[in-house]
């Protein structure tokens, strides 16, 4: 949707409900406000834009007080209408409207969802808490607590945090995307039996809560101060019951493709964000076999090929010597290199993926 139909569609008095709840009031008037897009709405084929709506309200007491809230407009999609899709179209309304993500373990937390409006042209739009965090550029340790909260946040549930059971959340979410990438390649094709032989082992890990869209603007950093910091994590559209080490290797996966991880430092990081991840994980008592969340790492940043490769061979048509073609043929290198240090670890475990004994 453009910017202008999103205003026409705007109701003033839900605005205006939103906005007292907002500054804790309830007779509060809107005096102006409004929006620009923070997020293009092709970033997912499910979503139609986020925008960010701002503005001042008069208050009892004679003072005129600012406030912000973010729209965001999910569209109803019939190629991804089944939960068993990665991409399911509804899944992250519906978990904000079991009010499920409000009460997640080791301190993650969410923005708070204002309202819902499900609307006649079959689209949803939520509103959504506009949270303050520190904007800054990503620094190493910063990816090093990142990973490190992931692992406690993991480690809830590898220690008895009961898993949800809802039907939307995606209990094969790799299989699912890496069906997709199949489908859409340069040439549609067969699965291939290491893919296969993966995808089993992958859903053997031990199962906890994933994100899968953990990486580094999906993360927000909130801080009383240096010792009281905590992530708020957003974009729950992909959220699934995966794999130990499956949402890391996605998180290092995105952060080296985007170019905010240098390929340059890539051992270095790789390094980090594995380390930080088992602190995360024994910190919080988890004692079993590292191998396990170094597999689902490397196994699902090794599968992130499936969907780099084509977009290599189409660079390399247009232009092999350009910098975007360079760079992608050495991160598929490095997916190789993981691949082969994977497959490694998946028949040094032997038996042990695909039976269900692992704990």
């Amino acid at each position: 949707m453009i910017l202008i139909d999103v205003a026409e569609h705007i109701d003033d008095c839900q605005l205006a409900s939103i906005a007292n709840t907002i500054l804790k009031t309830t007779n509060a008037t809107i005096t102006n406000w409004s929006f620009i897009s923070i997020k293009p709405g092709n970033h997912n084929f499910v979503t139609g834009g986020v925008y960010r709506i701002s503005g001042n309200c008069n208050v009892v007491s004679g003072n005129s007080q600012p406030w912000s809230v973010v729209l965001k407009i999910v569209i109803k999609d019939p190629k991804r209408d089944n939960p068993t899709h990665y991409n399911y179209w509804k899944r992250e309304v519906l978990a904000y409207e079991s009010g499920y993500l409000n009460h997640l373990p080791a301190g993650i937390t969410v923005p708070r969802c204002l309202a819902i409006d499900y609307k006649q042209d079959d689209s949803v739009w939520l509103w959504l808490e506009d949270i303050q965090h520190d904007g800054q550029q990503w620094e190493r340790n910063d990816y090093a607590f990142a990973a490190e909260a992931l692992g406690q946040f993991h480690a809830a549930y590898l220690l008895g945090e009961p898993l949800p059971e809802f039907q939307w959340i995606n209990q094969n979410w790799m299989q699912s995307w890496v069906n997709e990438c199949y489908q859409y390649g340069d040439v549609p094709g067969t699965m291939t039996s290491r893919d296969e032989a993966w995808l089993t082992a992958l859903h053997s890990l031990p199962r906890t809560l994933s994100h899968q869209d953990f990486y580094e603007q999906n993360i927000l950093f909130q801080s009383d101060n240096q010792s009281n910091r905590r992530l708020t994590l957003i974009d729950w559209q992909f959220i699934s019951v995966s794999g130990i080490g499956e949402d890391l290797g996605r998180f290092f996966g995105l952060s080296l493709s985007r170019g905010n991880v240098p390929l340059e430092y890539f051992q270095e990081y790789q390094n980090l964000f594995i380390s930080s991840y088992i602190k995360g994980l024994r910190r919080s008592g988890w004692v079993g076999d590292e191998r396990l969340p170094r597999f689902g790492f490397l196994a699902a940043f090794a599968l992130r090929a499936d969907w780099e490769i084509p977009k290599l061979h189409r660079k390399l048509e247009q232009d092999r010597n350009s910098p975007t073609a360079i760079r992608l043929m050495s991160i598929t290198e490095l997916q190789m290199e993981s691949a082969l240090e994977a497959e490694r670890l998946r028949r040094e475990l032997g038996n042990q993926l695909g039976t269900g004994e692992i704990r």
